[in-house]
């Protein structure tokens, strides 16, 4: 099986570099760095500790991890595959000049090879489930070390991952450690055949996230006219905004109200600008700036962030958060932040991404999961509910509290392990 990988890689480059470049032509930030994709990454004296981290989520969960290694003199390279993820590491990271940058190139023997040379990591780190097979393959043939960092492993992963078990099996046995979140994810790798004894739980480094410190609440708090109940809808995908946008037009119960949307990707802020105008509610988009007849206006209204780097700033505003990608099949998204916020926390019932943080969030009185057609009572009766809000909110701030430590955990492993 790893050797049909191989080849299909050759078989399909000349179809896949066509790919890539409409792929550019339609989405201009990823021009930057087009040659990385293929290998030729800048060249690294220095032996880094290479860490994969896919994009934003991925980011954020180990960004404390990484900056406490820095500090501890171990230089790394980051690698991300989106040009949001790009984008999160300048403002993680700009200040710190042993933590850079690059793109993780393709799955492709050649350009892995390239990468391998260029970088002569000292390990490599992939954060929760980034299992490349040729990367993982030459990896071992060059004895680099990689593991498993903050891994999970969800049962609709797993399922597809004892599809292709021969290639599957040849990975796993190119991973020297598997540091997990989880019970759960440990006896799901365990399952699709990791070795049980380079399998350990370590907890969830995202229960120790660092909370920017806002510098423009005060701003952003203008939106809200005194007393108005806000809503947030965090990371939303597509077909969850229509869905919120109607569900929120029908709560009557509720006679005002600020709905904040902020949707996961910016390429989609025209496309969800557009379903906002055809929604039949006052709406305004913040890049617009605040326009007084929408302040005015004595119903429930929505604001679109039409800007990255925000959301946190608007869980602060809000009384009652939803976390996107959980209506629509998605496996949903952290609901961790606004935990960490003492904020009450609605979700769809697609939770399977964050399936052990949910269950525990959801066992204290934190999380709700709702469908659709829950949202029409369930979030009136939350933003007009000030004690309940107060009650779950303080559940999902002890929990996450009570929680922390893994970070610390794995910035002694891997002091010890790969420190200068």
């Amino acid at each position: 099986m790893s050797l049909i990988y191989r080849v299909l890689w050759y078989l399909l480059l000349p179809l896949g570099v066509i790919w890539h470049l409409i792929f550019i032509w339609r989405r201009p930030e990823y021009r930057l760095g087009f040659w990385q994709r293929y290998g030729w990454v800048p060249r690294h004296a220095q032996h880094p500790l290479l860490v994969h981290a896919a994009s934003v989520g991925e980011l954020n969960a180990v960004a404390e991890m990484l900056l406490q290694l820095a500090a501890r003199d171990i230089p790394i390279l980051v690698t991300t595959t989106t040009a949001t993820g790009r984008d999160r590491f300048q403002q993680l990271f700009t200040d710190t000049a042993a933590i850079r940058h690059c793109y993780m190139p393709f799955d492709l023997g050649l350009a892995q090879r390239l990468l391998l040379q260029r970088v002569k990591p000292r390990a490599i780190l992939l954060v929760e489930t980034e299992l490349w097979p040729n990367l993982l393959r030459l990896s071992a043939s060059k004895s680099v070390p990689v593991w498993l960092v903050n891994g999970r492993l969800s049962q609709r992963s797993a399922r597809r991952y004892r599809r292709f078990k021969g290639l599957t099996q040849s990975m796993l046995d190119n991973l020297q450690r598997l540091l997990v979140q989880d019970q759960a994810s440990a006896r799901r790798f365990a399952h699709i055949g990791a070795t049980k004894s380079r399998i350990q739980v370590m907890g969830s480094v995202k229960f120790d996230l660092v909370l920017p410190i806002s510098t423009q609440s005060n701003q952003h708090s203008q939106w809200l006219r005194p007393d108005e109940p806000c809503w947030v809808c965090g990371s939303t995908r597509e077909g969850e905004e229509a869905t919120l946008l109607q569900a929120w037009a029908k709560m009557s119960a509720l006679p005002q109200g600020l709905m904040v949307l902020v949707p996961r990707h910016p390429q989609r802020f025209e496309e969800v600008a557009d379903i906002c105008a055809q929604s039949g509610l006052p709406w305004c988009r913040l890049s617009h700036g605040i326009d007084q007849g929408f302040m005015q206006h004595q119903g429930r209204r929505v604001l679109l962030v039409d800007a990255m780097g925000l959301l946190i700033d608007f869980y602060r505003m809000a009384n009652v958060v939803f976390v996107g990608g959980s209506l629509v099949d998605k496996g949903g998204h952290n609901p961790l932040e606004a935990s960490a916020l003492g904020k009450p926390v609605l979700m769809g019932l697609h939770t399977y991404n964050f399936a052990t943080v949910c269950e525990l969030l959801e066992k204290v009185g934190n999380l709700r999961l709702v469908s659709a057609a829950d949202l029409v009572e369930q979030v009136p009766a939350l933003l007009s509910d000030p004690p309940m809000q107060q009650s779950m909110g303080q559940a999902g701030e002890q929990v996450v509290a009570q929680q922390r430590g893994a970070t610390l955990a794995y910035i002694t492993l891997l002091e010890q392990e790969f420190g200068a």
